[in-house]
């Protein structure tokens, strides 16, 4: 979901279309997500602050790893298209199947704008990327 859709990428129809798919197979990715594997990507894009961190992950309201996973979809969904474009990302990172069957597309592990044009390595590690014009001193 990078830019290859054009314009219209993270358009308000086209984010309620996916939030939709997202909803549609939520039993299952309750029980493939890991929080605590997401929580430092989505704070990094900030669409999750500390305190989100800590009630996904601690709260005692959320025991199991399935509805402390259910609860983060939550928080994204309230965050709107940013927090839909995160969790997109995250799962193109951690799982790829899922972002294919959700989007239709093949992930890129590219990060988005969010991150400042950060791409992956082939050995997976992340490395800044400037885009822009020759920074002067």
């Amino acid at each position: 979901l990078s830019q290859r859709g054009g314009d219209d990428t993270w358009s308000e129809e086209r984010c309620e279309e996916l939030w939709e798919r997202v909803e549609g197979v939520r039993h299952k990715l309750t029980r493939i997500l890991h929080p605590a594997k997401l929580t430092p990507y989505l704070r990094q894009c900030k669409v999750m602050d500390e305190q989100d961190e800590d009630e996904v992950l601690n709260s005692t309201q959320y025991p199991l790893r399935i509805s402390k996973a259910g609860r983060l979809l939550d928080i994204l969904r309230g965050q709107g298209q940013r927090g839909l474009q995160a969790f997109m990302e995250s799962l193109e990172f951690y799982h790829p199947e899922q972002y294919t069957q959700l989007t239709g597309e093949q992930p890129t592990q590219r990060c988005s704008l969010i991150l400042g044009k950060m791409l992956l390595t082939p050995t997976g590690a992340a490395s800044r990327v400037y885009l822009g014009p020759s920074p002067t001193s």
